[in-house]
């Protein structure tokens, strides 16, 4: 399992349980509703691009 898949679904879990049950709770200057709904997006982008840079053939160079 590639690190940046594991990091995606990390950032979507602890986002979606922010978004969902802490969303009064106040970190710093941030609401726990809109910190955890930007976490889980920001997630999102990065398990999509863990999955594409793990699906990307492997070719060869034929210029050696």
């Amino acid at each position: 399992m590639n690190w940046r898949i594991g990091l995606g679904a990390a950032l979507i879990i602890v986002g979606g349980i922010l978004a969902l049950f802490f969303t009064d709770l106040e970190f710093f200057w941030f609401r726990g509703g809109p910190l955890g709904i930007i976490l889980v997006i920001v997630g999102v982008l990065d398990l999509l691009d863990g999955v594409r840079r793990g699906r990307r053939p492997v070719r060869s160079d034929p210029g050696r």
